[in-house]
């Protein structure tokens, strides 16, 4: 009867062990995806606001080279992603809801005339930068030099450094 006894015991302390492990666990691999996506969320941004820093301003056209169409970023920056090599590229970012996917592709010819505000690369040339997204989208404000990017729920405002404003 002892036996029988120290045996239940046994059992119950194991069962309690057991749960309290598994509790444990299943808290630690929340977490670690949690992290995950915050440092995946924060890479995604600080990227971004690298490139904006970056922009590139036309002397000629007396403007900022950025430009956002539909779900579509584009910028000329001297903080290239892809071609780290080349010193000023055409950054371009698009956003498929359909798929709730991230691409983005880079020229380095970018001062080709065919790459002006409408342009829109063929998805075959562009990378997957991320997916599950989540919604992405951004607006420019040419009079203050600001980036409005909404990603993750957040409102961001990314300032652009060499942005001038406009004269009469």
């Amino acid at each position: 009867m002892e036996l029988l006894v120290a045996m239940l015991l046994l059992v119950l302390v194991s069962a309690m062990l057991y749960s309290v492990l598994n509790t444990g666990i299943g808290f630690a691999s929340k977490g670690e995806a949690r992290l995950a996506r915050i440092e995946r969320d924060r890479s995604l941004l600080e990227l971004i606001n690298r490139q904006i820093q970056g922009a590139w301003y036309d002397v000629l056209l007396k403007k900022v080279r950025l430009s956002v169409n539909d779900n579509y970023l584009q910028m000329v920056t001297t903080a290239p992603l892809l071609n780290r090599d080349a010193g000023v590229v055409l950054a371009v970012y698009f956003y498929d809801s359909a798929t709730d996917t991230l691409y983005y592709t880079e020229k380095k010819d970018f001062y080709n005339p065919d790459y002006e505000k409408d342009y829109q690369p063929d998805r075959t040339e562009m990378e997957v930068l991320l997916k599950g997204v989540g919604g992405i989208s951004w607006a420019f404000d040419n009079d203050q030099g600001m980036l409005q990017l909404t990603y993750g729920g957040m409102e961001y405002s990314l300032a652009v450094r060499c942005w001038q404003p406009e004269t009469l």
